[in-house]
């Protein structure tokens, strides 16, 4: 039993010790910018346009007051749209719209049309795309736009300004993240997550121990050779999987970005 506490303990330091070497490995560098904007072109003097109405004035003015420190933080323009626009009715035409907008206003901090996001909001078809260019494109994957758009659209009917405030928080820290560990998992889940695999380790040496045969088939057997006959039940099961297909209602991206633009959309 002593030699099983011991093993428990080893596999636990090793455990906490393993831990802590990932936890720095995939924190990585964050990426900051260092270079003042040179885009001279763009006559925006403004980045939060609430065309659907949605937002109050100090909204507006604390969401502009966000998006000014967060350009400068990561080198890139940061837009704001909402719109009520019933032609904008399927995720191509608002792609379109957002990657025009982006275009026609020359956008970029590093030069027009250079690296920047844009997010739109369509209050009238629910529909929503974040369009991304230059070093915002580069340094984030579909599945990180994915996870903004979604994160965003989960809230945003029961409070826009809450929403649009995680949205360009999100789109900073995603784009300081090192590209190789983009990993949106909470440190409470990977904490549950080793403990688990402790308690099962735990569970299983202990049960190890337990159980253990200590009476052979020949205890009970006479010694005039009656013999004992081993019976074994075995039970056959299966087991069934099922996968939920996505609707067309869930709030999930679909269609990629073009000309040179990336990006994720969804819905709410």
């Amino acid at each position: 039993m002593a030699k099983t506490y011991r093993r428990i303990l080893i596999f636990i330091v090793i455990l906490g010790v393993l831990m802590g070497l990932l936890g720095k490995k995939f924190a990585g560098d964050q990426y900051v910018n260092t270079e003042p904007r040179k885009n001279t072109e763009c006559t925006l003097t403004k980045r939060v346009f609430d065309d659907a109405d949605v937002l109050t004035d100090e909204e507006e003015k604390n969401l502009e007051a966000l998006i000014a420190e967060k350009e400068e933080l990561i080198g890139g323009d940061l837009v704001l749209i909402t719109t009520n626009d019933a032609s904008l009715d399927t995720m191509e035409k608002l792609r379109d719209y957002a990657q025009n907008y982006y275009k026609e206003n020359k956008l970029g901090w590093d030069q027009p049309i250079g690296s920047g996001a844009i997010y739109v909001d369509d209050w009238e078809t629910r529909y929503t795309w974040l369009a991304t260019r230059g070093i915002v494109k580069d340094r984030l994957s579909k599945d990180n736009t994915d996870y903004i758009v979604d994160e965003t659209n989960d809230i945003v009917n029961k409070d826009p300004y809450k929403a649009y405030t995680r949205l360009i928080n999100l789109i900073a820290e995603e784009t300081q993240k090192s590209p190789m560990f983009h990993i949106n998992i909470s440190p409470i889940w990977v904490l549950l997550g080793c403990l688990v695999v402790s308690l099962i380790f735990v569970v299983a040496q202990l049960s190890g121990q337990v159980g253990k045969d200590t009476v052979k088939k020949s205890t009970y057997v006479k010694k005039d050779g009656v013999q004992m006959n081993d019976k074994q039940d075995i039970f056959l099961h299966s087991h069934v999987t099922k996968t939920k297909r996505k609707s067309d209602d869930d709030s999930g991206s679909s269609c990629s970005g073009t000309d040179d633009f990336g990006g994720s959309g969804g819905s709410h």
